[in-house]
């Protein structure tokens, strides 16, 4: 296949990690242009890719055929609507937009426009995530009942440097537990109504540090999720699946899938099944099994699956609706927690 002739926008920590991903597979992208008012260009790589302030004059200057947004969280939906206007292809990061209102202005927009898109919630290609949704479909846990996730890592005092995220929309929820909001969705099915409570207690900034929430999913299983970025701990889907290499490895689960015949821990893939077949219950023996599965970069997989959607027609792995569902059902849970009420998130079609 042709490589893509792709822009990236936004130079920062996500944005970087693109930008290598693309300079790494020249077979499925070109990197002509990235876009950055604040960011020093000699610190990139950038081959022969030219570097603007911005976006607007470079997406008329250049016309790249499809660009990656990884800008911060409120210009996702002005730039996403700038690339629907020029009939160039997009891959926004999570969260899809800001607010629930932008989200549907730019599913409109996309569906106006016949552009490509897709929504960078990562962790759905992982091996190891595609192996347990196959599990879950396949029936191999029973029908599920519960679901726990524990997020909890400790960022460091200058990741907090950057003004924005101290500010509310900055915090863990919508930068870190969205992505396993987003998981819950593709493992455990839609979210029907949400409670959740959120605290700053730790930082004291506008933004909250820590939040619990607790699901309710259309196919009657219910879930919980701990998030904080305040806390020390081994319990990351990143230091459990390798998938960051800013986040040391540690080995452990962040995720425990329950049902009727068997359960599943995530990422390291540990599944339980009765000693005996056909004999389950407290009474019986249960024993773990460590499934094995290749490990590949999340981020080149969805670079390629990006091409194969923009060359083959292939069907996005999260579209812009999917990702609106995500971000509706992570704004229910800092609604909650502002309110104390229990929220049925927005479902974009």
């Amino acid at each position: 296949m042709k490589p893509l002739r792709l822009a990236v926008l936004g130079a920062g920590l996500v944005g970087r990690r693109h930008i290598q991903t693309v300079r790494s597979l020249p077979q499925v992208a070109e990197l002509v242009a990235v876009v950055d008012p604040v960011a020093d260009r000699t610190q990139f790589d950038l081959g022969g890719a030219a570097w603007f302030t911005d976006a607007r004059q470079m997406l008329d200057q250049v016309r790249p055929e499809a660009v990656i947004i990884a800008t911060p969280n409120n210009l996702h939906e002005v730039q996403g609507r700038l690339a629907c206007e020029r009939g160039i292809h997009f891959l926004v990061e999570k969260p899809v937009t800001a607010s629930l209102k932008e989200a549907e202005q730019l599913v409109q927009a996309v569906a106006r426009s016949g552009v490509k898109t897709l929504v960078g919630h990562h962790r759905r290609y992982l091996a190891a995530v595609r192996e347990a949704r196959r599990l879950i479909g396949e029936g191999a846990l029973g029908d599920l009942v519960a679901a726990s996730v524990v997020w909890a890592t400790a960022k460091p005092d200058a990741y907090f440097d950057t003004a924005w995220r101290k500010e509310p929309g900055g915090g863990p929820l919508l930068i870190n537990a969205i992505h396993e909001i987003d998981m819950l969705r593709h493992l455990c099915g839609e979210v029907r109504s949400v409670s959740g409570v959120a605290s700053n207690a730790a930082r004291g900034f506008a933004v909250e540090d820590t939040a619990a929430a607790m699901f309710e999913f259309a196919g009657g299983c219910l879930g919980t999720l701990i998030c904080t970025d305040a806390g020390f701990s081994p319990w990351t889907i990143e230091q459990g699946s390798q998938e960051n290499p800013n986040f040391k490895y540690s080995g452990q689960s962040a995720y425990r899938l329950v049902g009727t015949k068997g359960s599943l821990e995530l990422p390291v893939l540990r599944r339980w099944t009765a000693g005996k077949p056909d004999e389950i219950g407290w009474d019986k023996p249960i024993v773990s099994t460590d499934l094995s599965v290749p490990y590949r970069d999340p981020f080149e997989a969805q670079l390629e699956h990006f091409q194969r959607l923009i060359r083959l027609d292939e069907s996005p792995m999260v579209s812009v609706s999917d990702g609106a569902n995500s971000l509706s059902a992570t704004l229910a849970v800092a609604q909650s927690g502002r309110d104390g009420s229990r929220c049925a998130p927005r479902i974009f079609s």
